[in-house]
């Protein structure tokens, strides 16, 4: 089921429905269950064969790549070039390369996977 489709079926807000994906999650995590993954054809589902969960995992990878780099281009890189000796911009920029170092790393290893 999709998203949209989970909302209207609940009658709940979207806002709602993640909430209750999330404690759904925390749930599975504590009671050792397969993960809860979604994918196009199938939706929301529990699963435990591995390469489905590596192939929505990369996926789920990529998605949060493309936001922090979206966000350190087209928010941070911006302000910097305004204030670039600004004391918030240099801590920021500091804890960006960070994440972006590491971010890097996870998806040099992903990308040699798929």
């Amino acid at each position: 089921m999709a998203f949209p489709q989970l909302v209207r079926s609940s009658e709940l807000s979207p806002h709602q429905t993640r909430s209750g994906l999330a404690c759904l999650r925390d749930t599975i995590t504590e009671r050792g269950w397969p993960p809860l993954i979604w994918t196009r054809p199938d939706g929301y589902k529990l699963c435990a064969d591995p390469a489905e969960l590596q192939a929505y995992e990369v996926a789920v990878i990529r998605g949060k790549l493309t936001e922090i780099r979206r966000f350190i281009t087209g928010t941070v890189a911006p302000h910097a070039v305004l204030q670039p000796k600004g004391r918030w911009i240099k801590h920021l920029n500091t804890q960006l390369n960070s994440v972006e170092s590491t971010l890097d790393v996870i998806a040099d290893f992903t990308d040699a996977d798929a």
